[in-house]
């Protein structure tokens, strides 16, 4: 690899915990990112993030020698203090996890060991261990704009943190106050997560989306799990409720018997969402818009600033966040786009590699991309006589017809995103006209749940005129991470992104920053006078968004789009019946 010379070239890796990740700094620039769930197709996985690692050399063109540090998510000492921390907050009942919260260190003291022993670095390389919620904020603060910003990063725990507010000025990022395990916002969502029957640190956005179904039925009583002292700052939950405190480990299920009382039975998996489940999911929402909200407002108190940046998987609640957007505190707002763990790969190396250049990141296509003959090669896969492989000189256009013609597609361009958003170079992509269209696409091709949402990605210089957007959220709504309302004159033009409470997770699009996208929105809108497209992940049902072509190759074949569009091919079944394209 030819750089000059000074400059750092520094790997972040993020692994031992949900969505292990790597990514490449270069001089203060994040050059690559990938997660490793993209190509191990494990979903939310935790291993040594090895084939990340190659990806994000082979985007930069380097090898594993030319790495002049690697730089760890966490800093392993620092867990030493989980187990004072829950023993301080949770006694009595949190004397049974001792033992376990203790070898949560041995195991964090492994991970440095992990890494030299792969085989894929260098042995010798200097290791920089990033403290965890310091590695999710400068994930945030270092790219984002603001010189001076207000920094929160929150989630379920980092070694014994579980939120954290940094002062961000001049590049640095000063610790102003923090919140410890086992209090946590994050916690109490996966909690009610696993209650309602999902996954808990992987299913959250499901009770985001249930909840605008339900009612204030729950809402007293969900108030019960949780305070907030906005004298000093702490949220403490009623540990009476739950139970990650208590017992170790592998016993654990976030909530205790108290919370059945309190509520009645939890869901199983599979069982039937009732109104009482819809209720408690609203009930949830509205607590953690609350809570949140407090502290946020407790961080601005400490330090009065009108910018913020957010980090951390509780970044990941566009409704929550929209609150944040259009509370009128902040001028201007930026949450990290790959806000969970896989962020702080791109934030321990920043931290790192610190360079005196702080450069925004202005957009979240860090992945790789793939050239004609490893297309054709993923193509020439597919059963012969049973597709109709086509080369076209223009895809956006050839896309823009189908989605005029009502057609669902896959969508394969570019650079792979980096979080846990589709925003347009791995996307499902299809005409926002018609309510049977989000009907379709969750029964057959997603095989997901009925009250699951999509997300409408609109024209940038079109946003204002379908939704109603705050001037604090620009630097947030390009990477689908705030709801905002649609208008309501609106609303019958895009009847399939619009969501039951009348709002929508917004995705503006810029020609600059997400040229693919633009050029087909553009192009359909041309067509149709709509600036608009439903988009949503590139995945089947509980598989990650798809990263290679033979993945989309492969998700297309099984799934039941009408057409995958890929690089400059277009592909559909011929033993469907002929489609009449519109003339362009």
């Amino acid at each position: 690899m030819d750089r000059q010379a000074g400059l750092t070239l520094t790997l972040g890796l993020n692994f031992g915990t949900h969505d292990a990740a790597a990514a490449i700094v270069h001089n203060g620039t994040v050059a690559a990112a990938v997660e490793e769930e993209r190509l191990n197709r494990i979903k939310n996985t935790k291993v040594f993030p090895e084939r990340a690692i190659q990806a994000c050399l082979d985007l930069v063109g380097a090898r594993a020698d030319d790495l002049d540090q690697v730089a760890l998510f966490v800093d392993p000492k620092l867990h030493l203090l989980l187990a004072p921390s829950n023993l301080r907050h949770g006694t009595p009942a949190s004397i049974g996890s001792l033992l376990s919260d203790l070898d949560k260190y041995r195991k964090r003291r492994r991970l440095p060991a992990t890494i030299r022993s792969s085989g894929l670095l260098p042995k010798n390389l200097p290791l920089i261990p990033v403290p965890h919620h310091r590695a999710h904020a400068a994930s945030a603060y270092h790219v984002s704009p603001f010189e001076d910003a207000l920094v929160v990063t929150l989630d379920g725990r980092g070694e014994y943190e579980t939120a954290v507010i940094f002062e961000g000025i001049d590049g640095q990022l000063i610790r102003r106050h923090h919140i410890t395990y086992p209090h946590s916002f994050g916690y109490l969502y996966s909690a009610l997560t696993r209650y309602l029957g999902f996954r808990p640190q992987s299913d959250e956005y499901k009770v985001m989306g249930l909840a605008a179904y339900g009612s204030d039925t729950y809402t007293e009583r969900l108030a019960q799990l949780a305070k907030f002292d906005a004298d000093t700052g702490r949220l403490r939950l009623d540990l009476r409720y739950f139970d990650h405190h208590r017992r170790p480990s592998r016993n654990r299920t976030l909530c205790s018997p108290a919370l059945t009382e309190l509520l009645g039975p939890s869901r199983n998996p599979g069982d039937e969402i009732t109104d009482r489940h819809r209720d408690i999911a609203h009930a949830l929402q509205s607590l953690h818009e609350r809570l949140v909200g407090a502290y946020i407002a407790h961080a601005q108190r400490l330090m009065p600033r009108r910018t913020l940046c957010l980090a951390g998987g509780v970044a990941l609640n566009c409704v929550a966040n929209a609150a944040i957007i259009n509370s009128g505190r902040f001028d201007q707002v930026f949450i990290q786009p790959a806000a969970g763990d896989a962020g702080t790969s791109i934030g321990a190396a920043l931290i790192a590699g610190a360079s005196k250049e702080r450069l925004p990141l202005h957009n979240a296509f860090l992945g790789p991309a793939f050239g004609i003959d490893a297309i054709e090669k993923a193509l020439s896969s597919l059963p012969a006589g049973r597709y109709e492989v086509r080369r076209t000189t223009d895809p956006h256009q050839e896309a823009a017809r189908l989605l005029h013609a009502e057609q669902v597609i896959g969508w394969f361009q570019g650079r792979m995103e980096f979080g846990p958003r589709a925003l347009g170079a791995r996307s499902i992509l299809a005409s926002p006209r018609s309510p049977e269209t989000a009907v379709r696409i969750n029964a057959m091709i997603k095989q997901r749940e009925a009250f699951r949402p999509f997300a409408p990605a609109v024209l940038a210089e079109c946003a204002d005129e379908y939704f109603d957007l705050s001037p604090a959220g620009a630097l947030v709504y390009p990477y689908m991470l705030a709801t905002a309302p649609v208008r309501p004159e609106r609303r019958n033009e895009i009847p399939a992104v619009v969501h039951m409470d009348g709002s929508a997770r917004v995705q503006t699009i810029g020609q600059e920053t997400n040229p693919h996208l633009w050029r087909l929105v553009r192009e359909f809108k041309r067509l149709s006078g709509l600036p608009v497209v439903l988009n949503t992940s590139f995945n089947g049902a509980d598989e990650p968004i798809v990263c290679t072509p033979q993945d989309a190759v492969r998700t297309f074949s099984r799934c039941g789009l009408d057409a995958l569009v890929i690089g400059p091919f277009v592909v559909r079944q011929r033993l469907k019946e002929a489609i009449e394209l519109p003339c362009s």
